[in-house]
């Protein structure tokens, strides 16, 4: 019996959040409510911090430009949100799937969680 080639190792790099982990509210100083562990991530959808620092790095003009359908739902869903909030991590979990799966796209670009979240 002849044998096939042999399977593909999977290639080494840094490892994508679970969606939980994604989520997971995190404690940055004892005065502090936790926070989710995504930070600042949302702040690439928020169109009150037009053209910021955010939105002018390569890989987010790359998600814009590979995904503009996702980033104009993420915009407005967030927009929409805050007129209605405080802004607070609360008012995000409607969002955080959507959240997620944006994530998961600028990870796939080669980005660590350290910028993207910072």
């Amino acid at each position: 019996m002849k044998q096939g080639p042999p399977a593909p190792t999977p290639e080494p790099g840094p490892k994508i959040l679970s969606f939980e982990k994604f989520i997971e509210r995190v404690s940055q100083s004892d005065n502090l409510a936790p926070i989710p562990r995504y930070n600042n991530f949302y702040l690439y959808f928020d169109v009150s911090f037009a053209q910021s620092a955010y939105q002018t790095k390569k890989y987010y003009i790359k998600f814009l430009t590979e995904h503009p359908r996702m980033n104009a739902s993420l915009c407005d869903k967030i927009q929409n949100q805050r007129n209605k909030s405080k802004g607070t991590s609360e008012s995000l979990k409607p969002f955080e799937r959507d959240l997620y799966e944006a994530y998961k796209i600028m990870r796939s670009y080669g980005i660590s969680d350290k910028k993207l979240f910072s």
